[in-house]
């Protein structure tokens, strides 16, 4: 299976939408792409109204969330977190999912563990000049991508970034 995850970066202007089995995208993702799947790890007090309506309107085929303020959508799917950032190693098997900063990183390991993708191409998760990141947070998030990326091709599964962001040389 090959799947698409679309952050809300610049690099998300790249995507086309032919030839993927799933989409996954984070947040107000509706606003750009009509996704099939979306994940959304922070709180709704964290987004502008009109970012919220967009969420609240999106229409998935599942929506992911560790947070109970969306477990009344009828889409809705909870995950567990680990409550720990995958800084030495990635475990993307136990039943809580690695986490990062960011919501690509675990809307990327949805793709691997529940559609079971072989092949995940990663859009709109640049993180330059992100408004609530600092260099140190990058540095961070590009270590756990990684570690993702790493567990992934040992699971026979191949992690695409686009995009020119700190993602980019991974």
């Amino acid at each position: 299976m090959k799947a698409s995850v679309l952050g809300l970066g610049p690099s998300l202007a790249l995507y086309k939408p032919e030839g993927y089995d799933i989409t996954i995208g984070v947040n107000d993702i509706w606003r750009y792409f009509k996704t099939d799947v979306v994940c959304c790890f922070d709180e709704r007090e964290m987004f502008i109204p009109d970012r919220i309506e967009v969420i609240d309107s999106s229409k998935p085929q599942a929506f992911y969330s560790h947070l109970d303020c969306y477990s009344g959508r009828a889409d809705f799917k909870r995950v567990e977190l680990l409550p720990y950032f995958p800084t030495y190693i990635c475990q993307v098997d136990l039943p809580a999912l690695p986490k990062s900063m960011t919501s690509t990183f675990i809307a990327t390991v949805i793709a691997y563990r529940f559609y079971q993708a072989e092949e995940i191409h990663l859009y709109g998760a640049d993180m330059r000049n992100h408004p609530n990141l600092d260099e140190h947070m990058c540095r961070e998030i590009k270590n756990h991508f990684i570690k993702l990326k790493q567990v992934l091709k040992e699971k026979g599964t191949k992690l695409v970034v686009f995009g020119s962001g700190i993602l980019a040389d991974i």
